[in-house]
């Protein structure tokens, strides 16, 4: 488990980061500052620089960084096609922000499900993860389906998601190297006798 562990540990402050510029992408947008395209193009091609940078940086590279290299991809296209075509059409922006939350939320799956393979405590990442791909499927069935079409919608599930990644990166600072020592009540009374010693 150590070498992903390591990984996430590398990795976290990215997702960090990409959770507070989505915060910073909706208020920036719901006060008028910037269209909501262009805001949500800003925050997910940034996302998608910091998860490469944070992939090539990681002990083993990108090759042991792959379950967050889908959120990376999908960050630099969607960031792209939001800054270069500045659509006003809300509903891109919001389809772009369910896309990037459910491939990150698979990412965290993907580590929560190792972690759990090898008895390590994920911390609650796979809830995270769940909450990221649920997150995910509302935003992005709400746009397929016309339901929500206005840029409060689109702040909303930005700030959604942005926060579910700040989340999300705090599991992955914590996570451990192993699963927890297996101690018997002999043993730890052993212990405690030596303790005292």
């Amino acid at each position: 488990m150590e070498p992903i562990a390591r990984m996430c540990r590398s990795v976290w402050w990215a997702f960090a980061v990409s959770g507070a510029l989505a915060l910073v992408a909706a208020a920036a947008a719901l006060a008028g500052a910037v269209g909501i395209s262009r805001a949500v193009g800003a925050w997910q091609l940034t996302s998608g620089v910091l998860l490469f940078v944070a992939a090539f940086r990681a002990p083993g590279g990108v090759k042991s960084a792959i379950p967050f290299v889908g959120a990376a991809i999908a960050g630099l296209i969607f960031g792209l096609l939001g800054i270069l075509l500045a659509t006003p059409d809300v509903a891109v922006s919001l389809l772009s922000t369910g896309i990037f939350g459910l491939v990150a939320g698979a990412g965290f799956l993907a580590v929560a499900r190792v972690a759990r393979d090898l008895h390590v405590p994920d911390g609650g990442l796979f809830l995270v993860a769940y909450a990221a791909i649920g997150a995910g499927v509302v935003v992005t069935t709400l746009t397929v389906f016309r339901l929500a079409t206005g840029q409060l919608a689109a702040a909303i599930g930005v700030a959604v998601v942005g926060g579910i990644a700040i989340v999300a990166a705090l599991r992955l600072r914590v996570l451990p190297d192993g699963a927890p020592e297996v101690v018997s009540n002999r043993e730890l009374r052993r212990r405690e006798r030596a303790g005292r010693g």
